[in-house]
């Protein structure tokens, strides 16, 4: 009797060394303290047309929850991996913008007067507008923001996945400057606005969040609390988890939690792009990468970049020293694909490299979905499915 109780100690105290393990392992994998070896890079190929494009069009193409979706000024059409239909819907709009947060799109037009919402269903709702909108953004949960613009004053409206009106502040320029950007959090409980003031000495960011609440009407004063940054101008705001955003401004980089501490900050790094997230990671803390270098002006031909990611604390945790300039960059929830001439290069969120492609054509973008390890190649004139080499894993 008493050797099975040993032995049932001894086998409790085996499971909870190994749920400790576990747990030590899991955090120290989402703060980026550990990176598993890297397998060699997937070797992908072009092996079918999927569609072609009318370059006349200027049309923008990108994937959506394994859809493929092309816009033009006329519309939107979704489609398979096997480039076969499955929705489409028709709007008219020159100089047409794309927002996306998988797996939500947004299409407007720059001073147009209404927002579309799509997601990999189709239509979800229209927002029009009384006044031009000269900015808007969406969110994973299908939360839409808008910032009009009528002469004397700005007006910033927010919307849920129904296109219900949730809240909404109207300022005017003299006493508060222009509004920049405007995010709803992933869950729809917060909005972060940055306003920019030019009539100081010098530049000012004020940071502001409202308390959502599901408000149907706008309330006079209904901000939760305000972050002021000197010296800084604030173009970008970027949730990288439900629970932390990043205001990203020409000298300084914040990252706050949703209360409006900071947790962290980097001074004066030299950004060649704007950090964008086209989905947010859905495990762990979260993670922010950027391209920087140390001679952003300089030609691209002679300029070395850097491919670093930061974590929820603003820590710089992975730092890539790339060969040359970086041409353009797709980030997502997975990874970043990066472009240096013909060549694409994929990272994941552990900075390991997945996959490399070199295109044989004027192949201008690259995504990669990595949950069935293929991708899609968009040159002037079709989208083409890329798949891996044999041998190539």
């Amino acid at each position: 009797m008493e050797l099975l109780k040993k032995q049932e100690r001894k086998w409790t105290n085996i499971i909870l060394i190994i749920i400790t393990l576990a747990i030590i392992g899991y955090v120290a994998y989402i703060k980026g303290w550990i990176h598993f070896g890297s397998k060699q890079a997937i070797a992908l190929q072009a092996t079918q047309e999927l569609l072609k494009i009318n370059v006349k069009d200027k049309p923008y193409v990108g994937v959506n929850k394994k859809q493929i979706f092309h816009v033009t000024r006329d519309g939107i059409t979704a489609y398979g991996l096997e480039g076969d239909e499955i929705w489409r819907d028709t709007f008219s709009f020159n100089n047409f913008v794309v927002m996306q947060k998988e797996p939500y799109i947004a299409i407007g037009s720059k001073n147009g007067q209404a927002v579309h919402v799509f997601n990999d269903k189709g239509k979800q709702y229209e927002v029009p507008s009384t006044y031009p909108i000269v900015y808007f953004s969406i969110n994973e949960a299908g939360g839409l923001v808008t910032i009009a613009n009528n002469d004397k004053s700005y007006i910033i409206t927010a919307y849920n996945e129904l296109g219900e009106k949730l809240c909404g502040r109207t300022t005017f320029v003299k006493e508060h400057g222009y509004p920049l950007v405007a995010e709803l959090s992933p869950e729809n409980k917060k909005l972060i606005m940055s306003y920019s003031s030019v009539d100081e000495p010098q530049v000012v960011s004020r940071v502001y969040c409202m308390d959502v609440n599901d408000l149907n009407e706008e309330i006079l004063d209904n901000v939760e609390y305000g972050r002021e940054q000197n010296n800084n101008l604030v173009y970008e705001i970027e949730f990288i988890s439900e629970d932390t955003w990043v205001s990203i401004g020409d000298k300084l980089i914040v990252w706050y939690d949703i209360e409006g501490n900071e947790l962290g900050q980097q001074q004066k790094l030299s950004l060649v792009f704007v950090p964008y997230l086209h989905t947010m990671s859905q495990y762990g803390l979260g993670y922010m990468p950027m391209i920087i270098s140390e001679k952003p002006t300089q030609n691209i031909v002679h300029r070395q970049d850097e491919l670093a990611y930061f974590n929820h604390l603003g820590e710089k945790t992975v730092s890539i020293d790339l060969e040359s300039g970086v041409e353009s960059i797709y980030a997502d929830g997975d990874g970043v694909v990066i472009q240096n001439g013909n060549v694409f290069k994929g990272y994941n969120k552990l900075g390991n490299i997945v996959f490399e492609y070199t295109a044989g054509t004027d192949v201008n973008k690259v995504i990669y979905i990595s949950s069935i390890k293929k991708g899609i190649a968009i040159n002037k004139e079709s989208v083409l499915l890329l798949t891996p080499k044999r041998g190539g894993e």
